[in-house]
This record gives structure tokens, C-alpha cells and sequence, in this order.
């Protein structure tokens, strides 16, 4: 009787790939042919019925390929053969957007499904403004579902770009339609109907037709007036469409006498990235971590003390919260708004003052108070009594706002539910922290950093489904008093309450940070930096 030592030698399996693949390079033993034009490729039956269903198939019949021992592919590029053969034999391809489409095509013939979704995989990393058009029309080619659906994703978040891009004009008409009226896009009515002037006016002739179509599929009633204004008396097409003046005047977009009628100069760019304060310029930053870009905005903070403050943002609306009770706003989606000063709030919450947005209203909490702003433009108390944060990090999650660590609690967690107004506890973290960053990534809370005899970089995440908190990798530096911002699906420490203004990304795939940029020539509030999503002036 045989024993089962539950021997299990992986690289027993890989050793053997690998012999077989110098044996092919050698043409030792091979019993088969693959010919493309003049080119021979020597390989093995047995190995390529192995890796490809196309040629399992072929190889199981008596055919003449499996009698002579010789396939002759036509219409496919020698190098792609050779690439999905070197696929087959070791799990390796080498792959560039130039050359995707012919490796797809030959692919999809020996029916290398895994290659198909490692190349699709590659196309969705390098969605880019030019690349679209090209990986879109790949995947609707190839049958990519999920590839297809990823560029939609993107065109919608990314409408802006693409709509700059020459190809855009060359879109047909149900997608263009799609993508001005999808309910995930967040651009303005004046952006949307920039864009479809854009491309009706490509080819006005034939496209004309379709203006007042998908005009009243937008919210015309939210299209600025002084855009409303300007397209009714300095553009010929729509002045000369009387249906579309009618709608504007039934709006009240149409000219007025008396309004000093102004372009509004957005963009129908869409930004995503995090918003930096800097003391230094006196301005706002936006940085890009994915294109590692930064680009100041014009709203100037000349007015802002140099403390310690915090910020969120909450529909288009880049709000400031200050110690000293004061709030001032911003809308960054109008290109000439101005910063107003809001209601202050009712209680001075120390210099460690944390803010999150549920449902639109603004909570607030340091020096043990809450309050919270409501949908009457006024600032009322939440009872916390109990709770007493302070030097305690805010989040919402999954409809509750979360109160993490603080003076004198150490690692205790609890929870708000604002519908019942009622408190609770959750398991505590495994760290006492003061002043961490808190951030919901993955549909779970992160909590890093913080503040306990002295900084930490110990990092970790609360999984409400099972009340647990594990711990992951530590980020590369301690930090507190800073920000965790979430940006197309990363996460990304940003700051230090002391003197370091480097940003660094935690990767969720391999457990790991990784410093991507040093702020070195700017001072940030690093409390106050946020992730945004706005338009380019």
C-alpha cells in the first residue's frame, strides 16, 4: 500500500517547463511544425495540446495536420505566433500597445483564453486620452466584456480628455449619447453641452439632427446663465436653432439687457487628485499621484492663518474649517467663484479639529464636542458626551460616522448612526493612536500613523463584516496630524503635522508603501489635504 507523504514540489512543475522549453529552443525531440510564411516554429504535440484548446483540438483528429505533422498559419503575425509559443511554453509574454491587436488575433485562434485576459489586463493599465479610441475598439472587437466596460468607465469619469482628443469627433452618436448622459458623470451642464457642440459641429451636416435630441435629455435648467447668454448671442448654430432658444428662454438663459454676459472659462477636464494647501504660494494645489503631476489652482488662501485646520469637500464645494469657529467655502466647479465665509460653528474644537460628510452635512468634532451642519445652513450639537473626542480621527463608513482613537482613548473605536441618532462601540484597534489618518479604501476603514510617546507608521483596517482590525504593512515614515486620500481606487499618505511633506502609496496587492513624491519646495496643511474631483481653469 502506497503512503501519501503529501509531497507538493511546485518547482518541481516549473523545472519541467523549463527543460521542455529548451528542448523546443533546441529542437530536441519536437514532432510538429508551425509555419507562418518562411518561418518554421519546431515544438511538441503533446505540449501544445496542453496549452491550447486550438491545438488540442486539431492534434485529437486524424487531419492532415496531425498526419504530417505540419500546421501552416495564415494571415497572422510571425511574431505573435512566436509570442503566444513562448506563452504556452514558460507563462511569459512580452506585450506593447502597438502590437496588442495582432497578439489578440493570433490568440484568440489558438484560444489562449488566460493570455486574452493578461493582454486585457495590460490594455486597462494603459487607458490613457489617445489610447482609448484603440483599446475601446479592441475590446468591442475581441468580445472583451470587461475590458469594453472598463473603457466605459473611464470615458465617463474622463470625458473631458477624450472629448480633446481627435478621435472624439469620430465617435458615433448612441456613445456620445451615453457618455453626455450617463448618472455617474459628474460634469457640469455647460461642460456637456460644450462637448456635444464640439461634436455635432464636426460634421454638421449629418449630425445636426441630433442636437435638440440629446439637448433635452441634459438638465438645461442647470446651464449657466452667462453661458446660456453667450451661446445665444455669439453662436450662429444655436441662435439659429428656435427650438433650442426656446428652451434656453424657458430656462431663463436667454440674453438679458443688463447682464455683462461672460464665457465661463471651464473646462470640460475632469481632475482626480489631492488637494494641497501651501502656505508657501499662498494657493491651492492639485496633485495628481497617478500622472504625478501638480498644478496650482487659482483660488488664493492669502486669508487663511497659518494653524492648523482641516477640510473637506462636499458637493463641488472645497470647504475650510478653522479653529476659531470660522468657515469659509469655494465652489471649484465655477470658474469665477470666490470664497465666501459661512456660518461659524458653534464650538471651538482645539487646533485638532476633524471633519467628515454624510448626506451633505458637514460633522465636526475636537476638544470633546460634535456638531454637525444641517440642511437649514445652521450648525447644531450631537450629543457625544460619552465619547469626548479629541485628537480622535473622523470617518464615514457604510452610513455611520466613526470617532477612531484620541486623548485619553487610546485605541477605542465607536460609531454614530445619524438616523436613529444613537452611539455604539466596535472593537478596538490593535494601536493607541492619537491623531492618525483615516480613510475608507476597499470597503474597509484604514487607520495609519498617529500619535502614542511619539509618531507611528504602524498601519491597519477595521473589517465591520466580522468587527476585526488587522494589521498590514507600517508606511516608510512615522507621521501624524496628516491626511489619508483615496485617488482612483489607491490610497496615499499625505504629510506629517512636523516637517516631512512627502506622499507615499500604500499597494493593497503586494502589503506594501511606497514613497512616490517629496513636496520639498512647499509647506502643506497636511490635516487639510482632501481627494478631489474637479475642473482645470
Amino acid at each position: 500500500m502506497a503512503a501519501d507523504f503529501g509531497i507538493q514540489d511546485n518547482e518541481h512543475n516549473t523545472l519541467m517547463m523549463q527543460k521542455l522549453d529548451d528542448m523546443r529552443k533546441e529542437k530536441r525531440l519536437s514532432d510538429f511544425i508551425i509555419k507562418v510564411g518562411n518561418e518554421d516554429f519546431p515544438v511538441h504535440k503533446n505540449v501544445m495540446s496542453a496549452g491550447s484548446d486550438y491545438f488540442d483540438a486539431m492534434l485529437s483528429h486524424d487531419n492532415l495536420e496531425s498526419n504530417t505533422g505540419i500546421v501552416d498559419m495564415k494571415e497572422v503575425n510571425v511574431d505573435s505566433v512566436k509570442v503566444c509559443i513562448d506563452y504556452i511554453y514558460t507563462g511569459n509574454a512580452s506585450i506593447t500597445l502597438d502590437k496588442s491587436e495582432q497578439l489578440l488575433h493570433v490568440a484568440n485562434i489558438m484560444q489562449l483564453s488566460r493570455l486574452c485576459e493578461k493582454i486585457a489586463d495590460f490594455l486597462e493599465g494603459n487607458l490613457g486620452p489617445k489610447s482609448f479610441f484603440i483599446i475601446r475598439q479592441l475590446a468591442v472587437k475581441f468580445n472583451l466584456q470587461d475590458l469594453e466596460e472598463s473603457c466605459d468607465k473611464y470615458a465617463v469619469i474622463y470625458l473631458g480628455s477624450i472629448a480633446k482628443e481627435e478621435e472624439f469627433n469620430r465617435l458615433d452618436r448612441n456613445y456620445v449619447e451615453f457618455l453626455l448622459t450617463h448618472d455617474k458623470s459628474s460634469y457640469s451642464e455647460d461642460s456637456k453641452l460644450e462637448i456635444l457642440l464640439q461634436w455635432i459641429k464636426a460634421d454638421t451636416e449629418s449630425r445636426a439632427e441630433y442636437f435638440l435630441q440629446i439637448v433635452k435629455m441634459l438638465n438645461i435648467g442647470k446651464i449657466s446663465t452667462s453661458y446660456g447668454s453667450y451661446l445665444a448671442m455669439n453662436d450662429s448654430f444655436c441662435s439659429s436653432c428656435a427650438e433650442f432658444m426656446k428652451l434656453l428662454y424657458l430656462a431663463d438663459k436667454s440674453p438679458h439687457q443688463n447682464l455683462k454676459v461672460t464665457v465661463p472659462l471651464h473646462s470640460p477636464l475632469i481632475h482626480r487628485g489631492i488637494l494641497l494647501f501651501d502656505m508657501n504660494s499662498k494657493c491651492m494645489n492639485l496633485y495628481q499621484p497617478i500622472e504625478r503631476k501638480l498644478t496650482q489652482l487659482k483660488y488664493c488662501i492669502d486669508f487663511l492663518p497659518k494653524c492648523k485646520y482641516t477640510v473637506v469637500y462636499s458637493e463641488k464645494f472645497v470647504i475650510v474649517l478653522l479653529p476659531e469657529k470660522k468657515v469659509y467655502r469655494v465652489n471649484v466647479w465655477e470658474a469665477e467663484s470666490s470664497w465666501t465665509e459661512m456660518e461659524s460653528m458653534m464650538n471651538d474644537h482645539g487646533q485638532y479639529i476633524r471633519a467628515a460628510v454624510y448626506n451633505s452635512f458637514i460633522y465636526v468634532c475636537g476638544n470633546n464636542t460634535m456638531e454637525r451642519y444641517n440642511n437649514e445652513n445652521m450648525w447644531e450639537n450631537v450629543e457625544c458626551s460619552n465619547i469626548k473626542p479629541s485628537e480622535s480621527a473622523l470617518v464615514t463608513f457604510k452610513d455611520e460616522i466613526y470617532v477612531i482613537g484620541g486623548i485619553k482613548r487610546g485605541e477605542k473605536v465607536d460609531k454614530h448612526s445619524p438616523s436613529v441618532g444613537s452611539w455604539s462601540s466596535v472593537k478596538p484597534m490593535n494601536v493607541v493612536r492619537r491623531a492618525p489618518g483615516v480613510a475608507v479604501y476597499d470597503d474597509r476603514i484604514f487607520v495609519a500613523g498617529g500619535w502614542n510617546d511619539s509618531n507611528l507608521s504602524s498601519t491597519e483596517f477595521f473589517n465591520s463584516d466580522d468587527n476585526t482590525w488587522t494589521n498590514v504593512a507600517s508606511m516608510t515614515i512615522p507621521r501624524d496630524d496628516f491626511s489619508l486620500c483615496v485617488v482612483s481606487n489607491n490610497l496615499f499618505a499625505v504629510g506629517d503635522g512636523s516637517d516631512s511633506y512627502s506622499i507615499e502609496k500604500y499597494d493593497l496587492d503586494n502589503n506594501r508603501w511606497k514613497k512616490v513624491t517629496d513636496l520639498t519646495d512647499m509647506e502643506i496643511m497636511s490635516a487639510a489635504s482632501t481627494a478631489v474631483r474637479i475642473p482645470l481653469y
